[in-house]
């Protein structure tokens, strides 16, 4: 009995040490594999469109580099504002005068003598000519055209995570048509199969609903790789990597149908809001004030500065005792560039002619956004249109097709006409779903061509 007991300890205590074993080596797996640097982006798998937009724009580098292009451009504030301020400056020098030979002279500071010079240096610009003003607005200036090309990469990128999670839902509506097609051949298939046995049909019945068949199974593989694309592309947009498993969530009937804007509203919205129209608008001013500075260069130039200074000077000839003094010297410097050769007229000219321009460029720019705006709501209301009479095709589809198919079951109808039915119920399903993308699609333009952000399309 006893060495039963200790027996069944010590198989406890193994069964013990080996579950300790399985636990610890796990973990001593991961402490030995090197950890990456940088982890890979994590999500749990599932994405709505909005989400998805929003994914794509912590991910994609291209709305970083626009944003790190702002801060520059506020750092560039800075510096142009730090031309109102004085600069100061440590100076200090050192000079050797020698004499080839002893020469009688009237001016210890020609004798042989070792001199240098240390000192503080301060200088502030008072007026120049409205340059350092001009170039400060300018600077605030750049700042709002790179926020506006920071928002114009995010539109950019928006829309096109839009479109293609729409192009991807019409996908799958597709292939929900095209299932539904391959299952309907299918039953007709084996239908024909069973007229055929009993001698109700020829056996060409059978030919036509096999290639019928082959037809729609081939539409299925096609509709599979362009879902398989989309949601590639999507993944480039996301971050991810392109076999990494996304579950894109929705249907084209889940999302609102209206815009909520009249034809005027819209376009004010785009002149307000658009980043182009904002850049182009910015351009412009940007060029009048390179105009003001060229007009500076006519207007005086006046600096104020201040020296604190220590100088030395030691001679080799004994007879004379060097001497150090220090001393402080404060005045203004004015400077008027009477004629420049004609330099100053032209650059003026040259900057008013390109932001007359660029003027010119806004103005157009301008008419091409009404036009885009009007169009987008042209797309919208036909699209619109469209929705509503393919869902009475689709309903009337497949409505011919229970008549046909009912017909032929009960053997007064034609493969023929059976098999036309069920193509043109398959056709108006895809019309439908085509009817409804593009409905979306053109909102999604719509939204992009006023400037708005839209990520959810509500």
């Amino acid at each position: 009995m006893p060495s039963q007991l200790t027996h069944m300890k010590g198989h406890a205590m193994s069964t013990r040490r080996r579950f300790f074993l399985l636990c610890l080596l796990p973990l001593l797996a991961c402490l030995g594999r090197p950890q990456p640097l940088f982890a890979a982006p994590k999500a749990d798998g599932t994405f709505t469109m909005e989400r998805a937009v929003a994914q794509a724009m912590q991910a994609n580098p291209g709305v970083e580099a626009k944003l790190l292009m702002m801060e520059q451009a506020k750092m560039n504030v800075g510096v142009a504002q730090s031309y109102f301020w004085p600069r100061v400056s440590l100076v200090a020098g050192t000079s050797r005068v020698e004499n080839y030979e002893e020469v009688q002279t009237y001016n210890s500071d020609n004798l042989t003598s070792s001199n240098w010079n240390k000192g503080l240096r301060a200088s502030l610009s008072l007026f120049a000519g409205f340059a350092h003003l001009n170039n400060l607005q300018k600077s605030r200036i750049a700042v709002e055209v790179e926020k506006a090309r920071h928002q114009q990469a995010r539109l950019e990128l928006g829309s096109n995570v839009q479109l293609q999670f729409l192009q991807l839902l019409k996908c799958r509506e597709d292939l929900k048509s095209a299932q539904e097609a391959v299952a309907r051949i299918e039953t007709q298939l084996k239908a024909a199969e069973a007229f055929v046995k009993v001698g109700m049909a020829p056996y060409v019945n059978v030919l036509q609903n096999q290639t019928e068949l082959s037809r729609a199974q081939q539409q299925v593989i096609r509709v599979n790789n362009d879902i398989r694309n989309a949601e590639v592309q999507l993944n480039k947009y996301l971050g991810f990597s392109p076999n990494r498993p996304v579950n894109y969530v929705g249907n084209l009937k889940d999302f609102p149908g209206t815009v909520g804007y009249t034809e005027e509203e819209a376009v004010k919205a785009a002149v307000r809001q658009r980043p182009d129209l904002i850049m182009a608008r910015k351009s412009v001013e940007v060029a009048y004030k390179d105009m003001n500075i060229a007009m500076g260069q006519y207007l005086p130039k006046v600096d104020a500065s201040y020296d604190s200074m220590s100088s030395s000077k030691d001679y080799d000839d004994k007879r004379y005792e060097g001497y150090t003094r220090n001393y402080w010297a404060a005045g203004l410097n004015f400077s008027w560039e009477i004629f420049s050769g004609g330099g100053t007229t032209f650059s003026t000219l040259a900057e008013r002619k390109r932001a007359q321009a660029l003027q010119k460029d806004y103005e157009d720019a301008m008419s091409g956004a009404r036009a885009d705006v009007i169009r987008a709501l042209l797309d919208i209301t036909a699209a619109r249109e469209l929705i509503a009479t393919s869902r009475k095709g689709v309903d009337a589809a497949r409505e011919s097709y229970a008549m046909a198919n009912k017909r032929y079951m009960t053997n007064t109808g034609t493969i023929t006409e059976l098999l036309d039915a069920q193509l043109k119920l398959t056709q108006a399903e895809n019309d439908a779903s085509r009817a409804l993308a593009e409905y979306h699609s053109a909102r999604v333009r719509f939204f992009y061509y006023i400037g708005r952000e839209n990520p959810g399309l509500k």
